[in-house]
Order: C-alpha cells, then structure tokens, then sequence
C-alpha cells in the first residue's frame, strides 16, 4: 500500500498541523498590518484636517496657527504613538 497519510476520522492530519499554524500567523499578521494601514489613513486625514480649523478652535486645542502648520506637514508613516 502506497499512502502518504492515513486520514482517522475527526482527526487532521499531522502534516496539516503546522500549515494551519502557518496560516493563522500569517492571518494574524496581515490583521496587524491593515490595523496600521488604517491608523495611518486616520492619522493623514486628521492632520489634513488641522489645517481646516480656525485660529479659535485650535486655541481651544492649545496649538497655534504655526504648530498646526507644522503637524501637518509631518510625513503620515511619521507616527509617535502607532503602537496603541
């Protein structure tokens, strides 16, 4: 009998064991990254929006006209706190 594998019913394979783990890592990774992608779109469009506030508001916020000017010309992947 020529067989590879002998399948028990209920039961995987062993050879199947480590490429399911594989392939949640993998899962839990690109989870991880897409989180970071969408940090950053979060954080482009909030210094973008910075810019949209009037001297009031961003008195309100504590930042002055400059700092916001500033903050917003700071590059997306320029992130202090990514890993929240």
């Amino acid at each position: 009998m020529n067989m590879k594998a002998t399948i028990v019913r209920g039961e995987a394979s062993p050879q199947c064991v480590p490429c399911s783990r594989g392939r949640l890592r993998f899962i839990a990774e690109l989870r991880r990254w897409a989180r970071r992608m969408d940090r950053l779109v979060q954080l482009r469009r909030e210094r973008n929006q910075l810019l949209e506030l009037n001297d009031h508001q961003l008195r309100d916020i504590g930042l002055t006209r400059h700092e916001a000017a500033r903050e917003s010309r700071r590059h997306f992947w320029d992130d202090i706190g990514w890993r929240r």
